[in-house]
């Protein structure tokens, strides 16, 4: 075992001497050259291996270090090349090249005491060198040394003269540490630099404001028009400024005034109107003032289809279905594929009772919006309006296919069962009776409906007074209602019941009906 061991150690030796070579500069030089050749050729693995093997020859080689330091960084291995630099660093620390490169890895990995501590003497080394003073600025911003960031931004002021970009910003450590008479004062330094920058204007405008300083503030505002009467955010700071104050009437004519801005881009436009809009919604003058934009939105941008909706909104909403159909019609025709469009002209002509406009609107509608249950709806329901029942079944049984509301799909099974019920096809009825009441079990129309029909067939009429007892519980005064609970209570042979409920009906009736008397007498003769 003895012998095995000192083979090994004499092993371990002979290795060591192989991989430490002599230096040899002839050979290091060969190598860097080769490795500078394959970096060149962009022969990332190349360049290593001969950098490495240039190091082999000369260990203190800090020239191979640096290159290395790089094709490493280019191979992703990071670690290795933060050695070499820091290696690099430590042998040339005169070598300024050296020194930024480190400075990128501690910034990099955000060590950022380090890179302070490295940029601190770079700039005592090299005081006339503004790049190396702004790198150390704003390390002490990140780290909120805010003190020393103003103290070396009066340096580099001096070095290169007032600048916005310094200014701006001391103006954010200022901001920062709440100093607003020093944020007035470089505020007013900028404006005095910049007399032509609006920006500037406004920035002061908001310290003012922030200051309780209002007519300083509305100063700078009017400055800004002045200046530049076109600036396109000049209205959104008055708004802003004017709504904060309370004054609700200027801050919508501001709004009015950036919609009819042409400078101010659409999308800008339609945000600050819905954001208006959501706030004032409770407003007793939120219908006119969306009238109003409306208008300013059509006249300053008459190809686009958002003035006609909001115009068209306002005429659904205040109940003018005509002049709505207009601008819905005016909407679609900048944008035949708008849903909303769509579907509020739709319910205009709904409204109008224009049923074949209606039917033929909704169809092409459906050639946008394949899946959308309110146009078969609309289609369906129109259809049925104009006595063509064949079309309007197939049209709601589509719809309620593409439904996955409760309500909404009862409401396309409760048109369905009368479709049914109208067509003969009481089995159908039935079952499309049943489908609504699972979905909305207090549907009084469908209870009613379905009560009367199994009534007047006399099939199960426990349960046809189960319903028509819902019914009446919902609606006592409805003579429909009542005339079908009693002869429900006909049929089962109840005449007395009957009569009580159908003497009711009758005297509800704003009018004498047929019907109803033709259903009273019959109870009568079986009372007497």
């Amino acid at each position: 075992m003895k012998k095995l061991f000192l083979f090994l150690i004499l092993i371990g030796f002979a290795a060591g001497a192989t991989a430490q070579e002599k230096p040899d500069k002839k050979k290091n030089a060969t190598y860097f050259s080769n490795g500078l050749q394959s970096k060149y050729r962009e022969d990332t693995e190349g360049a290593i291996r001969n950098f490495e093997q240039a190091l082999r020859f000369m260990p203190n080689d800090d020239a191979s270090m640096f290159e290395l330091c790089e094709q490493y960084y280019n191979a992703g291995r990071m670690e290795d090349a933060f050695r070499m630099i820091q290696q690099a660093a430590e042998l040339d620390p005169e070598n300024k090249w050296y020194q930024l490169r480190l400075g990128q890895f501690y910034r990099n990995l955000e060590q950022y005491d380090d890179f302070i501590k490295l940029y601190e003497s770079l700039t005592a080394k090299y005081p006339d060198d503004p790049d190396m003073l702004t790198e150390l600025i704003d390390a002490y911003m990140i780290t909120e040394q805010y003190d020393k960031a103003l103290a070396k931004m009066d340096v580099l002021e001096k070095q290169v003269g007032q600048n916005e970009i310094i200014t701006e910003q001391r103006l954010g450590i200022l901001n920062r540490k709440g100093d607003k008479k020093k944020v007035v004062s470089e505020l007013e330094k900028l404006i005095k630099e910049n007399p032509e920058n609006p920006r500037y204007y406004s920035m002061l405008a908001q310290v003012y404001a922030e200051q309780g300083k209002e007519k300083d503030a509305l100063r700078m505002y009017e400055k800004i028009k002045e200046v530049n009467p076109n600036d396109p955010y000049i209205n959104i700071s008055l708004l802003e400024f004017y709504e904060k104050n309370g004054d609700k009437e200027k801050a919508f004519n501001e709004l009015i005034a950036a919609i009819r801005n042409k400078s101010l881009d659409l999308n800008t436009k339609a945000n600050i109107y819905d954001y208006w809009m959501q706030k004032n919604q409770d407003s007793p003058n939120v219908n006119e003032q969306a009238l109003r934009c409306g208008q300013a939105f059509s006249e300053t941008h008459p190809d686009d289809k958002i003035g006609y909706l909001i115009l068209g909104s306002y005429y659904i909403v205040t109940e003018n279905a005509s002049l709505a159909r207009t601008y819905y019609k005016k909407s679609l025709a900048i944008d035949s594929t708008d849903f909303l469009s769509w579907q509020n002209l739709i319910i205009s002509e709904s409204r109008l009772n224009e049923n074949e406009s209606v039917r033929d609107h909704a169809v092409k509608a459906l050639k946008y919006y394949p899946m959308q249950p309110v146009f078969y709806w609309y289609a369906g329901v129109s259809n049925a309006v104009l006595k063509d029942n064949e079309n309007a079944i197939s049209y709601l049984e589509k719809g309620r296919r593409y439904t996955t509301d409760k309500i909404q799909m009862a409401n396309f099974d409760a048109f369905l069962g009368d479709l049914y019920h109208e067509q003969g096809e009481e089995e159908k009825a039935f079952e499309a009776y049943e489908r609504t009441l699972r979905n909305d079990p207090d549907n009084v129309l469908v209870l009613n409906n379905y009560a009367y029909y199994l009534a007047v067939k006399g099939q199960d009429l426990d349960k046809a007074l189960e319903m028509s007892t819902k019914a009446i519980a919902a609606e006592p005064n409805n003579p429909t209602y009542l005339d079908t609970h009693a002869w429900v209570l006909y049929m089962k042979g109840d005449y007395k019941e009957a009569e009580k409920h159908m003497s009711k009906a009758l005297k509800l009736l704003p009018e004498p009906d047929e019907t109803y008397t033709k259903h009273y007498e019959a109870i009568k003769s079986k009372l007497k």
